[in-house]
């Protein structure tokens, strides 16, 4: 989340902080950084689709603990998915999927702690959990924003206004916006870290001193966030090192080409500007007009006079613009912001129950009774390891077909007017436990089998689609051979093609001939600068002019003249 390594490079401007330091102030919160630390508490309980309110109690404990201080608590809720952030969030969809298979994985080996770690890594917060707190908030008389977008975007505008005094986040994006004062790792005892952008200048790790915003968020944006992947071999130290001694973004981009050799995607300028601007002027909600509003105003002195242009075309990266009435309601926690229906009604699907219920059937769960109360276990809870390795399921196919499952009704009572023994009871317990173990493993060499039908068909169409390749190869080869005639041109057509190469030969010798004449009209005009022999040594033989037609030193940049 945010800029990587960002919060260690500023290690030196972070001060401890206790939030009674901000007693009678306003503190706006990045809510979901609280629900998804709360998930933590009942992540098992949210995976299996079970009520809870573990995560929500978690975030009104941390709301009455700044109450406690007599701190003025704005609560701001993400909203609908960012254009800009498209590639990010698609990535940490990818993550959120490979976790949950880790979990199952996790979970199968026995080892629960890694199990429930990566549990609590799959699972995103939903509309309907944000819901579920806005309702709780709203009895407590606690003031909720739900953002139209980036909750990071809508807290640093109540910073930059000053409608609050404080963020508290865990994300160092709120930086790159210019947020005023942030604190981070905000304990159950009120202690954090808190940081100053006015301080920023005085850090020792790296000398801000004199940088304009401008100048600092092209560093951020190189160093990597979440709307552009940092370039393969720039970390948070290059980008400084290049941004610093570079006059713009266009000069830093061009200088990681020339200088430092790395490889940058044709389209990277383009890319770069569209994060510019997302960070400029990403659309949010002003609770002072009720209207849609932009971070920054389109005359901010914080954009590059290179991309004013831009701020003619298409926008839509930023966001779409919303009608007064649907923003209210948008922020007002009435809709949500993702499907703009009721959160009643929304959409959006609960993956984790349905998939962690999808595995539990593929392994075949069983229901097995237990004397005296009527409980569900699963077999993989019920098997001891050493059971299981005393039973050959190979030598014990052919007795679980001939046997009959006993049903669970049958184990207890199988006829109502007969009585069992104890030690009936559990001798019958035994069997049904030994023929659903049976069947259970019978199962899985079945799937074995399967398994291996498919690897086999895989490989029977790999040598068929060979044989087509070698069949295709074999046409080509036969269609070069030299006994293939080609098509001949006729000679009036051979005859016009040499004409047009001999004028062709005309027009470059006239070319050779004017950027001579060129040449030595350029060493006439430069002869009459006065330059050190040392700089005329090491300058390159071609000379550069400025659009003014001024000589310049080489630490400037350079327009070549174009015949």
């Amino acid at each position: 989340m945010g800029i990587d390594s960002l919060l260690k490079a500023l290690k030196s401007v972070t001060k401890p902080k206790h939030i009674s330091e901000y007693q009678n102030k306003k503190i706006a919160v990045d809510t979901y950084c609280w629900l998804h630390k709360g998930i933590f508490l009942c992540a098992q309980e949210l995976s299996d689709g079970r009520e809870t309110n573990e995560h929500i109690n978690y975030c009104l404990k941390k709301v009455e603990l700044l109450k406690k201080y007599n701190i003025t608590v704005i609560m701001v809720f993400d909203g609908a998915k960012l254009p800009s952030k498209k590639t990010t969030e698609e990535e940490r969809e990818k993550k959120r999927n490979d976790n949950l298979q880790k979990h199952l994985e996790f979970k199968q080996q026995g080892e629960k702690d890694k199990a429930y770690q990566k549990l609590v890594e799959s699972i995103d917060v939903t509309p309907q959990m944000a819901s579920k707190l806005l309702e709780a908030l709203r009895i407590r008389n606690i003031e909720c924003i739900v953002a139209p977008y980036e909750a990071d975007a809508q807290l640093a505008y109540l910073s930059l206004t000053e409608y609050v005094d404080v963020i508290i986040t865990e994300d160092s994006d709120l930086i790159a916006y210019g947020a005023k004062k942030v604190l981070y790792k905000l304990d159950k005892f009120g202690y954090g870290e808190e940081i100053d952008y006015n301080s920023i200048s005085s850090c020792t790790e790296y000398n801000f001193q004199n940088w304009h915003h401008q100048k600092f968020l092209t560093f951020c944006i190189l160093s990597g966030c979440d709307y552009l992947s940092s370039l393969s071999g720039i970390g948070i130290k290059r980008a400084y090192q290049i941004v610093a001694t570079s006059q713009n973004y266009k000069q830093a981009i061009d200088n990681l080409q020339r200088k430092q050799k790395i490889t940058v995607p044709f389209d990277y300028v383009e890319q770069f500007e569209k994060a510019y601007l997302t960070f400029l002027f990403q659309r949010v909600f002003c609770p002072i007009q009720r209207k849609m509003v932009t971070v920054n105003t389109f005359d901010t002195d914080l954009l590059y006079s290179q991309m004013k242009s831009l701020l003619e075309g298409n926008l839509d990266f930023l966001g779409s613009v919303y009608t007064d009435t649907l923003i209210q309601d948008i922020a007002d926690g009435k809709i949500c912001p993702q499907d703009l229906k009721p959160y009643s009604q929304s959409s959006k699907n609960l993956k984790y129950q349905n998939m962690e219920s999808k595995y539990q059937n593929d392994n075949n769960e069983l229901e097995i009774p237990t004397f005296g109360k009527d409980k569900n276990i699963q077999v993989f809870k019920f098997i001891k390891k050493s059971q299981s390795t005393k039973i050959n399921p190979e030598e014990n196919v052919e007795r679980v077909e001939d046997q009959k499952i006993i049903p669970k009704s049958q184990v207890i009572n199988s006829k109502q007017t007969e009585i069992y023994e104890p030690s009936q009871i559990e001798q019958q317990l035994q069997n049904y436990e030994q023929s659903n173990i049976f069947s259970s493993q019978q199962e899985t060499l079945k799937q074995k089998s399967l398994f291996n039908t498919n690897i086999l068909a895989n490989q029977q169409k790999k040598k068929q689609s060979k044989i087509i390749i070698k069949h295709e190869q074999k046409t080509i080869n036969d269609y070069f051979q030299s006994s293939f005639k080609p098509f001949k041109p006729p000679s009036s057509l051979i005859q016009k093609q040499d004409e047009i190469s001999q004028v062709v030969n005309i027009l470059e010798e006239e070319c050779q001939r004017l950027e001579q004449k060129v040449n030595s009209q350029v060493e006439e005009e430069f002869q009459q600068y006065s330059i050190s022999e040392e700089f005329s040594d090491n300058f390159p033989k071609r000379f550069y002019y400025t659009d003014f037609g001024l000589f310049l030193n080489q630490e400037l940049q350079f327009k070549q003249i174009q015949l």
